[in-house]
């Protein structure tokens, strides 16, 4: 059976456009829903009326991931190392921390205790670690893909 596809009207100029339109596009719906998860979060929205944006973003973030792990694709400007995913799971988890801070102390105006520290600094490592977990994975599963797409390569080179 064949595939019926429809016929590309754009020259390749405009479909190189049009992609990055769409790239644009999509990254200004992915920061915008992470900053309205991140700004209701602040105010006190539970995990539950939050869900849906949750899912959402959760959803695009796994399918960039997966289709850029899956074509040996990392960015355009950076490779994966161990000392940035260090770096980028340092920020990440201070940053969460900072926004459990602000949230407990500052808007929910609970008082400055132990309990709630310890539990806030407890969250903290705990997203350090699972960042840099999945990070490290991610680097290994990208570091494995492009030595085969690379391989693949040469191969038809040769």
């Amino acid at each position: 059976m064949k595939d019926k596809k429809t016929k590309n009207m754009l020259d390749e100029m405009q479909d190189n456009k049009l992609l990055k339109i769409e790239e644009f596009g999509f990254w200004l719906v992915f920061w915008i829903l992470f900053a309205a998860v991140l700004l209701q979060a602040l105010l006190g929205t539970t995990l539950k009326e939050l869900a849906g944006e949750i899912a959402a973003l959760f959803a695009a973030s796994v399918y960039i991931v997966y289709s850029c792990l899956k074509n040996g694709l990392w960015t355009r400007k950076y490779t994966p190392t161990l000392k940035a995913n260090i770096i980028a799971s340092a920020i990440a988890s201070f940053i969460l921390g900072l926004i459990n801070a602000v949230r407990a102390f500052v808007i929910l105006k609970r008082p400055i205790a132990l309990r709630p520290t310890l539990q806030i600094v407890a969250i903290s490592v705990v997203v350090y670690i699972l960042c840099f977990a999945l990070l490290e994975l991610s680097r290994l599963i990208y570091k494995k893909r492009r030595e085969k797409l690379d391989d693949v390569e040469d191969e038809k080179e040769g």
